[in-house]
């Protein structure tokens, strides 16, 4: 019976998701707002290149990336949980004789990336039939990824994100065994700057993304059940306006079990010192900063971002820190 109350418990750790009423699916980690820029401009990234956090929001965006460059980042998160993030990205572009060559006959520009989500929560409070406390538990999540990405023209990027995916609960199974289930997903992206300033991006994420659990080593009659992510598509549109100091974003995300969702942020940035965010996460609205730097010569920016918690719940802060090199 221990192990039933863990199992009721650990769904019941997406109560983020739940408390918007759609909520409760597989795969709740991968929706959570990972990054500080990203979660400050109301998860609404799917149009914007920029930085290594660009390939998982959209892998399409990977050619128009500036530089190569790396992301660490994590959240503090109510109810004991966790969600750490490392990224790395960068462009792939052709040597050239000259900017003026004609294209035809060029590479192709292109792009990679590679990440690592991490997710989790901890002191779950395990009990027996009667009630009694018997340990402190804990599960984790874990998706990593792989993403490449073509120009096959100056307007238009296509890329794809392959991810792999394994989900532990230790101390569960036979012999304080761990019970454990791994999948795969593909997203597929793809991204336009047709006008100076003017960014375009859709997206289809968690193609194929499911869990598989067998319980044989849990329960006397174990059984094999799997839980398929929800298949989300994002449709984004991004403004920069020509002086630069001010972004737009806005991201329409909807899913086979979800009820649609609209997402919007706005940033106001100064070139030389940082930047402010604001944004709205469907009906949660979100905030956030950035600070430039030059570390060793290279820019770095240290981003915040905070948002306010559902009903009793404390607030989440993300912190993330982004380096070029």
């Amino acid at each position: 019976m221990k192990k039933t109350i863990l199992v009721l418990l650990l769904f019941g750790a997406h109560i983020s998701f739940a408390a918007h009423g759609d909520g409760g699916y597989a795969g709740a980690f991968l929706r959570l707002g990972f990054e500080a820029r990203g979660t400050a401009l109301g998860d609404a990234f799917t149009a914007v290149p920029e930085g290594a956090a660009a390939a998982i929001y959209n892998p399409a965006t990977l050619p128009n990336l500036s530089g190569r460059q790396v992301i660490l980042a994590t959240s503090f998160l109510p109810l004991d949980r966790h969600l750490n993030y490392i990224g790395f990205a960068m462009p792939i572009r052709p040597q050239a004789d000259g900017d003026d060559a004609p294209l035809k006959g060029k590479p192709l520009e292109a792009g990679i990336a590679i990440a690592w989500i991490n997710a989790g929560v901890d002191n779950i409070d395990g009990r027996d039939q009667s009630g009694n406390h018997t340990a402190s538990l804990s599960n984790s999540e874990n998706a990593f990824l792989m993403s490449f990405a073509l120009k096959p023209s100056p307007w238009v990027s296509l890329g794809i994100s392959a991810k792999v995916l394994y989900n532990r609960i230790p101390d569960i199974a036979e012999e304080n065994g761990a019970l454990t289930s791994s999948g795969f997903g593909i997203d597929i992206g793809a991204f336009s700057n047709p006008y100076p300033g003017l960014m375009l991006g859709l997206v289809l994420k968690d193609n194929m993304s499911k869990y598989s659990w067998n319980t044989d080593k849990v329960y006397e009659r174990g059984t094999s059940t799997v839980y398929k992510f929800p298949r989300i598509v994002r449709a984004g549109a991004a403004y920069r306006i020509p002086q630069q100091w001010l972004l737009l974003v806005a991201d329409l995300e909807s899913s086979n079990v979800q009820n649609a969702r609209v997402h919007l942020g706005v940033e106001f940035a100064h070139q030389q010192i940082g930047a402010l965010r604001v944004g709205l996460d469907h009906d949660t609205p979100t905030f956030g900063l950035a600070l430039y730097a030059k570390l060793f010569g290279k820019q770095s920016v240290f981003s915040y971002a905070f948002m306010p918690g559902l009903q009793a719940l404390a607030p989440d802060h993300v912190v993330s820190w982004t380096f070029d090199f």
